[in-house]
C-alpha cells in the first residue's frame, strides 16, 4: 500500500479524537479559552447532555475581526511564539487545537466583539467554512456548539446517556469554577440554573455556591508560602470522610490536573486521622515557577511533570499535617539540603495534635434493632463458658493475625477470615431483612436534621427519593436546596447526612444496577469492624459462627472473598511432607 499524506479535513478529525472525547471535553476547552481571554464572567448552558447544544459566553477581550478565521486553523494560537515558551506556559491553552478540533466534529457558531470593532458572526460545520458576517455582539465571545459528532456517528454511539453526559459537564464546570474563584461562573442545564459563583476571589464562597453551606462548613483553610512554592487550599476536617477521591481536586498554577503523586501526599498528610478506605475532601492549589512544571504532557493538558517530585510530596504532606494539627504556616522552615543544594528541604515543627475521636468499633448496645454486635454478650463471660454454650464441634478459632484476619481450624482445613469482609456480609444480609419492613428498618430521629445540598444533588435525590425511603430514610425536600431528615436506619447513628451525600455522589455518575443493595453495602462497610481492630477470642468465635449462618458467606457484598481455605494436604505438600 502506497504511503500518502492525509488531507487536512481527515487530520482534523483524527486530532479531534485526542482532544474531544465527549461534551465535557468541549466545555473544558472553551471555558479555558474564556479564562485566557481575561474574562470576569463566564456563562455555560447545555441542552441534551451537551450533545445537542453547548453555549459558552464570556466578557473577555474577544477576537480581532481579521483573526477570527485564523482561530479555526490547526495550531494557530496567540499564547506561544517560540520553542522556549513551552517551558514558561502560564495560560490554560497553548496548542491551538481546541477550536479546529471542535469545529471538525460539530456545527459551530462564534459571535465575538473586540475593542471598538464591530461584532462578527462565523459559522462552521464539520470543519467547513459556511459564512462570516457582521453581527451585533456583546463585548467578548460566545461560542455555540450543536450536533456533536453528527458527521462521525461511530463516535456518537460511544457516548453515554444524556443524563450521564450532563453529569460529566456539571462535574467539569464545578472543577473549573473552583480553579478561579475570582471569576463568576454560571452553569445551566436545560435552562435550569445549577449554580452561579460570586467571583469574589474567596474559594470558600465558591464552594458554598456550588456544594452548599453545610458542605463548606467541614473545611479549614490551608496556606503556606515558601521561597519557590506557594500552597493554598481548603482541606476537610478529619471527621468529614468520603469513600472515594471524588472530592479531591488538585490545581497547579490554577490548572486542574490529575496527580497520583499529590493523592499519595494527601494520604500521607491524613495518616492516623482516617481509617483505611476513607478519604478526605481537599481542594489544593500549588503555585510554582513555570519552568519547574511541564504541562505539555497530555493532549487534554490534565497531566503534568514536576521537576522535583520529592520536594512537592514532602511539602504537601507536611503542610496538611501541620494544618490538621493546628500549626501556623510559620512552623515550616525552608532551607537547602547541604548534601544537594539543588533540592529544597522542608523541616516541620508543631505541637502534637490531640487525637481525634474515632467512631465506635461496634454499634452501641442501646441502639434499637442492632444489626450485629459481637460485644452484646456479657464480656465478663470467660471463653470456656462461651464455647460450652455455643458448641461448634468442627470449628476452632485459633486466633487473630495482623489485627485483621481470624485463623480458624475447621475439619481438615485452615481458614483465614477477613474480619471486615465477613462482618460486611453479616450486616448486609441483616439490612436486607430489615428492608422488608414497610418503613425499611428506619428509626425516627429524636431531633429531625436539616441540611443543604447542591442543585445537582437535589435533582438526583428527587429521582431516587422512593428508594431512599424504602431503605429506611424519611427524607423530604424543604426548598430548592434544602432537605429535612426525620428517620434513618439505626446503623448510621451520627453519620446519616454524610452517608446520604455519599450515596448522591455515587448516583451522580453511572448508576448502579441495584441502588437499594448498593445502599445496604455502603452501610455495611461503614459499620463493619475494620482491619486493625483487635477482637477477643469470644468475639471472633461469635463472628465466625454468625458468618456461617449467612447466605453467600464466602463473599462480601462487594464481591471480595471473606475467607481463604487451605487444606491439610496442601499444607503438607508445601512443607514437602508428601
Amino acid at each position: 500500500m502506497a504511503i500518502r499524506l492525509l488531507d487536512d479535513h481527515l487530520i482534523n478529525k483524527i486530532a479531534a479524537g485526542e482532544v474531544i472525547e465527549r461534551p465535557a471535553s468541549i466545555v473544558k476547552e472553551l471555558v479555558e479559552n474564556a479564562i485566557d481571554a481575561g474574562s470576569h464572567r463566564i456563562a455555560v448552558q447545555i441542552a441534551g447532555g451537551g450533545i445537542e447544544r453547548i453555549e459558552v459566553a464570556d466578557d473577555g477581550q474577544g477576537i480581532p475581526n481579521d483573526q477570527v478565521l485564523m482561530a479555526f486553523e490547526r495550531h494557530a494560537t496567540s499564547k506561544i511564539d517560540r520553542e522556549e515558551d513551552l517551558t514558561h506556559i502560564s495560560t490554560m491553552g497553548f496548542r491551538g487545537e481546541a477550536l479546529p478540533s471542535i469545529a471538525s466534529v460539530s456545527r459551530v457558531e462564534l459571535h465575538t466583539q473586540y475593542g471598538q470593532e464591530a461584532g462578527v458572526r462565523v459559522s462552521i460545520s464539520g470543519g467547513k467554512y459556511i459564512s462570516m458576517e457582521n453581527s451585533p455582539a456583546a463585548p467578548g465571545t460566545k461560542v455555540t456548539v450543536t450536533d456533536l459528532f453528527f458527521n462521525t456517528p461511530a463516535r456518537r454511539k460511544f457516548l453515554k446517556s444524556l443524563v450521564s453526559e450532563g453529569a460529566q459537564v456539571y462535574d467539569v464546570m464545578c472543577r473549573l469554577a473552583l480553579a478561579r474563584p475570582d471569576i463568576s461562573f454560571s452553569y445551566a442545564n436545560e435552562k435550569k440554573l445549577y449554580f452561579k459563583t460570586p467571583g469574589s476571589g474567596d474559594r470558600k464562597d465558591t464552594v458554598v455556591a456550588i456544594y452548599g453551606r453545610d458542605f463548606a462548613s467541614h473545611f479549614i483553610d490551608l496556606n503556606w508560602q515558601g521561597d519557590r512554592y506557594h500552597l493554598r487550599g481548603l482541606i476537610s476536617k478529619p471527621e468529614f470522610r468520603r469513600l472515594n477521591r471524588k472530592n479531591q481536586l488538585f490545581y497547579v498554577n490554577d490548572r486542574l490536573i490529575k496527580s497520583p503523586l499529590l493523592a499519595r501526599a494527601v494520604d500521607e498528610g491524613y495518616r492516623g486521622s482516617l481509617l483505611a478506605r476513607e478519604y478526605p475532601a481537599v481542594f489544593l492549589y500549588l503555585y510554582l515557577p513555570s519552568d519547574e512544571v511541564d504541562v505539555n504532557v497530555h493532549p487534554q493538558k490534565t497531566e503534568v511533570r514536576f521537576r522535583d517530585d520529592k520536594a512537592i510530596f514532602q511539602l504537601v504532606s507536611q503542610a496538611l499535617k501541620a494544618t490538621l494539627a493546628g500549626s501556623q504556616p510559620a512552623d515550616f522552615h525552608y532551607r537547602q539540603n547541604p548534601s544537594d543544594s539543588s533540592l529544597p528541604y522542608y523541616r516541620f515543627e508543631s505541637q502534637p495534635s490531640r487525637p481525634h475521636a474515632q467512631p465506635p468499633l461496634f454499634i452501641a448496645e442501646t441502639s434499637p434493632q442492632p444489626v450485629y454486635n459481637p460485644r452484646s454478650m456479657d464480656i465478663g463471660e470467660d471463653e470456656t463458658d462461651y464455647e460450652s454454650n455455643h458448641p461448634e464441634s468442627d470449628l476452632v478459632v485459633i486466633g487473630q493475625c495482623f489485627d485483621g484476619y481470624i485463623i480458624v481450624e475447621r475439619g481438615d482445613s485452615i481458614w483465614l477470615v477477613d474480619q471486615h469482609a465477613a462482618h460486611e456480609r453479616i450486616i448486609f444480609n441483616r439490612l436486607r431483612e430489615l428492608g422488608r419492613d414497610k418503613n425499611g428498618g428506619g428509626q425516627l430521629l429524636a431531633f429531625p436534621l436539616t441540611f443543604d445540598l447542591s442543585k445537582a444533588a437535589m435533582e438526583v435525590l428527587e429521582e431516587y427519593l422512593d428508594v431512599f425511603r424504602a431503605t429506611g430514610f424519611d427524607l423530604e425536600p424543604l426548598g430548592p436546596d434544602s432537605v429535612i431528615l426525620r428517620a434513618a436506619p439505626p446503623a448510621l447513628q451520627g453519620q446519616e447526612v454524610d452517608f446520604i451525600i455519599e450515596c448522591l455522589d455515587l448516583l451522580s455518575g453511572d448508576k448502579p444496577l441495584d441502588f437499594k443493595d448498593e445502599i445496604y453495602a455502603m452501610m455495611a462497610c461503614k459499620q463493619a469492624v475494620k482491619s486493625g481492630d483487635r477482637l477477643s477470642r469470644a468475639e471472633m468465635m461469635l463472628l465466625i459462627s454468625d458468618l456461617l449462618n449467612n447466605q453467600d458467606f464466602r463473599f462480601c457484598p462487594h464481591g471480595r472473598p471473606t475467607l481463604i481455605e487451605i487444606s491439610r494436604p496442601e499444607l503438607e505438600k508445601r512443607f514437602k511432607r508428601k
